[in-house]
């Protein structure tokens, strides 16, 4: 998952934006003590526990996930080219189902995020994982979730300059969930790493007003304006609260709590008395919001 998160009342937490050393001479018995402790942080504890990330061995779908985790932070060049190998392996290939597989994939790039050296190939892989359309869009979508939390640790320019390229090439899909995860991974970027604040909260706006852009994608791209300040987006939320599928809707209400003002107030309390909780409880906080703002000197 990415570094931070938005918290939008009623659509709870989605995803957005988040390395010891001894000093002086050491006893003998200190130091031969501290090395056998650090041993597995060094080398890969056991290859059966990469035999069975990489389902080489006959075992469970839970099994396969612990032993994610017991990988090394210092995995060897080897190991690490044996697990992009892995990532990018089809359904067809893996004795896990679909779901499973992009799972257990999901948490190896975790682990490989995490090295104590950040690995510089990650990125790359990454990319061409998600340009490559023969994967289901379930693991393009992480794919690109992780290239937003890598983008920082890229040391070559152009090869961040490329990645930020594929971050907004995601955004320019249409339907699914992948344009609203590059939105978020752009967003966390802002001011950071050459992503500009406007062109994001332009975007967002755009993808709100497009009839190209399908529901997952509106919805984010609704909390991203709020997040930015995009109050041009305030036309289009109050027409959303008023008609459009529940969780859009949910997230229009959220947005206007953000960005609206008393003018709000009685579409907002219209849903507050809705049978449907989401839109109950999104309104709610969104009037609170809005009269802490009234309440302000």
């Amino acid at each position: 998952m990415g570094r931070g998160a938005i918290n939008v009342a009623g659509l709870g937490v989605g995803w957005l934006p988040c390395r010891n050393v001894f000093g002086g001479v050491l006893p003998r018995r200190i130091f031969f003590l501290s090395f056998v402790l650090s041993a597995s942080s060094i080398f890969a504890a056991d290859p059966a526990v990469l035999a069975k990330v990489l389902g080489a061995t006959e075992v469970s779908y839970p099994a396969r996930l612990e032993a994610v985790k017991s990988l090394s932070k210092s995995l060897s060049s080897e190991e690490i080219t044996s697990l992009y190998a892995f990532l990018g392996r089809k359904a067809a290939d893996d004795p896990s189902r679909p779901g499973e597989l992009d799972a257990i994939k999901n948490d190896v790039v975790n682990q490989l995020k995490a090295q104590d050296r950040f690995p510089q190939e990650l990125p790359g892989h990454l990319m061409s994982m998600y340009t490559d359309r023969s994967h289901g869009n379930v693991w393009r979508d992480y794919c690109i979730q992780h290239l937003g939390d890598s983008v920082l640790e890229i040391r070559d320019e152009t090869g961040r300059e490329k990645a930020i390229r594929v971050l907004w090439s995601a955004v320019d899909e249409r339907q699914g969930s992948i344009p609203g995860t590059g939105l978020i991974a752009l967003f966390n970027l802002c001011g950071q790493g050459d992503v500009d604040r406007a062109r994001v909260a332009t975007k967002a706006l755009s993808m709100v007003r497009s009839p190209e852009y399908g529901e997952p994608a509106k919805i984010t791209a609704l909390q991203i304006c709020a997040c930015l300040g995009e109050v041009g987006v305030l036309p289009d939320a109050r027409k959303l609260v008023a008609d459009g599928p529940i969780p859009v809707r949910t997230s229009a209400i959220a947005c206007l709590g953000v960005l609206g003002d008393q003018s709000d107030l009685v579409l907002l309390q219209m849903a507050a008395v809705s049978t449907d909780i989401r839109l109950k409880t999104a309104a709610r906080a969104a009037i609170k919001k809005i009269n802490a703002k009234i309440m302000q000197p």
